[in-house]
């Protein structure tokens, strides 16, 4: 059922009215006037302590050595990267193909800046999530285009863990057509996608080591056709790292000292009071329900997949019982051997702590983790605090976790008098957002672009922080709410 106008209205004003009295931490974004431009320069204008600069460095020096194997030796003048000022990186999105309309346009609302300029700005690094299957929320085995799925993994694959998948084809035809869905596409969509392949196929994977490698090219190459032709020269590059790998490579060397992060495998005093004060906040742990994992995830023995683990006694012990002889012993050499090996990968709760609240790399954050990076802040400061650890209580609390970016769509088209959200395929397939339909968007109010992602954002907080009882269903989607906002299109 197509609902007009004023119903839209006003269930929009339902469901926002629930997000406002149950995550009360986002009202303020919805209610916010400023322009877009001024919030993306906001985002950069604070602060740093001098030690979250001199920590910041070991963080940086991984970065470099990360995009020298990937890129060369001349990767800093050849991209454009530039990390001698304190880092914000946006850490919300997924380490994938370009795809889902809330994270391609997480990039452009972090960055205004760095757009439309006359010539060639820094290069944007974003730490992604490599710990995501391929069927996850924003990808679903794939892409989009058109409304209709594109599959880049059978579903024999679609619970593998990105960080261990091997290299890989992205043979997406073929796919198509052994499951009969390539005539979903008519004519002109075929040679699109026949195109596109070639292009990826075209790209450079020689450096590349495994899949989450691959997908840094792709991204890289790809981001271009997100903007018309003549602005291509001069954007930003756009590289993205996974948070597992950087901070994995981080803790070999944070482990060997005294500090909060080794405090929280090593010290078992310090170590329970995190278990307590952090049981319960989205992505950490809840027990009881087989959610989340203690600090690492552990390699599943003959598959591309992760095992969760969980403290018992001075060992980390896989939670499914057939894998005892996995158990990890709580010591330093133990877990740097194992990081070396990648047979464990840390948690979102070690690579926020590492990044975040020890490096006070300020994230920047999509609705989900606006919420759980608030949450987790106030733990940190609850236990570092029973510990008496004034000096860190006082870094933490300077830590922004507010950076809101990703969850808000800013690329509709008009289909049939009615706008629909573009993901990035359906942008690639257009040729790309034109510099007119840019400047627009960055003058428009933000609190305004946000409220068309409201019912997305209501199906997120509903799951995790709405009581059941008082849930409701909405019958709207952004498409629907792009019409109360983007009616100049």
């Amino acid at each position: 059922m197509t609902l007009d106008k004023k119903n839209i209205q006003k269930e929009k004003e339902l469901i926002l009215s629930q997000i406002k009295k149950y995550c009360p931490i986002v009202q303020p974004f919805f209610e916010l006037d400023m322009k877009l431009n001024d919030y993306s320069d906001l985002l950069y204008n604070f602060k740093i302590d001098k030690i979250h600069s001199q920590r910041q460095e070991l963080i940086k020096n991984k970065i470099k050595r990360k995009l020298n194997k990937l890129f060369g030796s001349n990767f800093e003048t050849e991209l454009k990267v530039n990390l001698n000022d304190k880092l914000v990186l946006n850490i919300a999105d997924h380490h994938q193909v370009l795809n889902h309309p809330f994270l391609v346009s997480a990039n452009i609302i972090g960055n205004t800046h760095k757009l439309l300029q006359p010539i060639k700005q820094d290069a944007i690094i974003v730490l992604s999530s490599g710990d995501v299957p391929p069927n996850n929320y924003f990808s679903k085995n794939g892409f989009m285009l058109h409304g209709k799925k594109v599959p880049l993994f059978s579903n024999s694959e679609k619970e593998l863990s990105s960080c261990y998948i091997p290299k890989r084809d992205f043979n997406y035809i073929e796919k198509l057509k052994l499951t009969d869905r390539w005539q979903n596409f008519n004519q002109k969509e075929q040679k699109f996608l026949s195109k596109e392949f070639e292009k990826i196929k075209s790209f450079d994977f020689s450096k590349c080591q495994n899949y989450t490698d691959q997908i840094t090219t792709i991204v890289k190459n790809t981001w271009p056709y997100l903007f018309e032709e003549k602005l291509r020269p001069n954007l930003p590059e756009l590289l993205y790292l996974t948070q597992e790998e950087i901070t994995t490579e981080c803790l070999i060397d944070l482990l060997e000292e005294d500090n909060v992060i080794s405090k929280c495998l090593f010290d078992e005093q310090f170590r329970n009071k995190v278990l307590n004060n952090f049981r319960g906040i989205v992505t950490t742990w809840r027990e009881n329900e087989q959610k989340g994992t203690h600090f690492f995830w552990r390699k599943y023995p003959g598959r591309n997949q992760s095992l969760r683990m969980y403290v018992e006694g001075d060992k980390l012990v896989p939670a499914d019982k057939r894998f005892q002889d996995y158990s990890i012993p709580l010591n330093k050499d133990a877990i740097i051997d194992l990081l070396k090996k990648r047979e464990i990968y840390p948690s979102l709760f070690i690579i926020f702590g590492v990044m975040n609240f020890y490096a006070g790399v300020k994230p920047l954050v999509g609705y989900g983790s606006l919420l759980y990076l608030h949450l987790m802040k106030q733990a940190w400061i609850k236990t570092l605090g029973e510990f008496n650890l004034k000096n860190e209580v006082r870094l933490v609390e300077q830590v922004s976790t507010d950076g809101f970016t990703a969850g808000l769509a800013i690329f509709f088209k008009k289909f049939n008098d009615k706008l629909r959200a573009l993901y990035a395929y359906d942008i690639f397939y257009e040729d790309g957002i034109s510099e007119e339909y840019l400047k627009m968007i960055f003058n428009m109010p933000f609190g305004e672009i946000l409220s068309v992602g409201a019912a997305d954002v209501y199906d997120y907080y509903s799951q995790k922080y709405i009581p059941k009882k008082e849930r409701i269903k909405p019958k709207i989607n952004f498409d629907d709410l792009s019409q109360l906002v983007f009616n100049w299109l």
